[in-house]
């Protein structure tokens, strides 16, 4: 589960292209809509299916 605060980047969809590498910030903990599990991401409009997202440990 996604948390308020954690680093975060994107992978196997068409918004991982277009910001490869780029390290998210999650801007809530992630919650329910439905069936599916989503997040808002620091800069990013809209909110985002939590799926597409692997923690990075960033020190």
């Amino acid at each position: 589960m996604l948390r308020k605060g954690d680093k975060v980047v994107m992978h196997t969809c068409l918004e991982a292209d277009a910001h490869r590498g780029k390290v998210w910030t999650c801007k809530s903990d992630e919650f329910m809509k439905g069936e599916q599990r989503l997040v808002f991401l620091e800069g990013f409009s809209g909110y985002f299916a939590a799926e597409y997202l692997q923690v990075v440990n960033v020190e």
